[in-house]
């Protein structure tokens, strides 16, 4: 079981054994990465959002954001929805993840 202090220090989520944790203490898988250049990492990271936030919804009983995230996918988030997932997710609407070494904010393709 991941440790809250191990995972999160201030708003970097650090992966343990490949996954990161929720607002709520749910591990989940850590996110794809984005790469400068390459919108279809921007589009996978967006449906990781949306498939863990629909995960977490559930988990959580929130039946408005399972409602508000049914039939979307990766190519049609915006910023405004790309905002709301994060905080839901994780408490704030830019979360940072570490990567090798160093803090990578993964909101910002």
């Amino acid at each position: 079981m991941m440790d809250v202090k191990e995972a999160a220090t201030n708003l970097v989520r650090r992966p343990v054994d490949g996954c990161v944790m929720t607002a709520s203490g749910r591990c989940i898988p850590q996110p794809p990465w984005i790469l400068a250049g390459d919108p279809e990492t921007a589009v996978a990271y967006d449906q990781w959002l949306i498939d863990q936030g629909r995960e977490e919804a559930i988990a959580l009983d929130e039946n408005w954001m399972t409602c508000r995230l049914a039939g979307l996918d990766g190519s049609l988030v915006d910023a405004a929805l790309r905002h709301l997932l994060c905080d839901f997710l994780f408490g704030h609407p830019h979360p940072e993840f570490e990567a090798r070494g160093e803090a990578v904010d993964l909101y910002r393709p």
